[in-house]
């Protein structure tokens, strides 16, 4: 192995120990302030290792940080999102709806084919919260997609997929 093989390897040791160090951190603090405090500095920091602490932070069960992760890692230009739809693809569940909170927000047209992954995602909120995101994202890929999700069994998730696309495109659902 040359030194820069070492230095790489060395570095990735590095950010895998302040990932799990950050975690533990998170996971110790029960003050939901204090907590938020320390998201709130972990997400200052430009490195790669934030983002498998912050995904992992959006099971915290305090809406309000959830929500904050959510608005975070949707401006965070650096973000890779590769690793967010992966996380479409593992559970559990509600993390999948941070997911795509986080994609709908972004915007971007390319993650509408990597949400397909979640329409047949027995959690009726997983498939109601994509249609929502798919709606936020428009374009062809997005709008084929809710088309499908139209003839959801779930009322809920039919209603919300009709509204997406009617603010997406020039179909009208009455």
């Amino acid at each position: 192995m040359d030194s820069k093989q070492k230095s790489s390897s060395n570095e990735g040791q590095d950010h895998l120990e302040l990932a799990v160090s950050a975690q533990k951190k998170i996971t110790k603090t029960k003050n939901k302030e204090e907590r938020l405090k320390v998201l709130q500095s972990i997400v200052r920091l430009d490195s790669p290792w934030i983002y498998d602490v912050l995904l992992n932070a959006l099971a915290d069960p305090i809406e309000e940080i959830r929500r904050y992760i959510v608005a975070q890692m949707a401006q965070k230009e650096n973000l890779d999102l590769r690793v967010l739809y992966n996380r479409l693809a593992t559970p559990p569940w509600y993390i999948k709806i941070e997911v795509l909170k986080i994609l709908g927000l972004r915007k971007n047209p390319s993650s509408a084919k990597h949400i397909e992954v979640v329409l047949n995602e027995s959690n009726d909120e997983v498939r109601r919260t994509a249609a929502e995101a798919l709606g936020q994202i428009g374009g062809k890929d997005a709008r084929a997609l809710l088309v499908k999700l139209t003839r959801d069994q779930n009322p809920f998730v039919r209603k919300t997929a009709e509204k997406s696309l009617n603010e997406t495109s020039d179909l009208k659902f009455l």
